[in-house]
């Protein structure tokens, strides 16, 4: 298994061997080790947060499509009673 950490400038995670985040371009030789977790922690939730509303958001339009087919779907049904 790989070891991975968090890069401090975007909050994802990159395999410990870049030198570069993929995601963001921050050098990981500029991290230092002292430093305050809690910046990078909120850019992280604030990224999981926002990939959550686009998944809800995706899940809804979704939803409204299925439900006018079904409301086709029953409409037709009673047509052909």
């Amino acid at each position: 298994m790989q070891s991975v950490c968090v890069c401090r400038g975007c909050g994802r995670t990159i395999e410990t061997e870049f030198l570069y985040c993929p995601w963001c371009g921050i050098s990981r030789l500029e991290y230092n080790t002292g430093e305050d977790l809690s910046p990078m922690l909120s850019k992280l939730e604030e990224l999981q947060i926002q990939d959550k509303v686009k998944h809800i958001k995706r899940l809804d339009a979704e939803l409204a499509e299925l439900e006018k087919d079904l409301e086709t779907l029953a409409l037709s049904a009673e047509m052909h009673k």
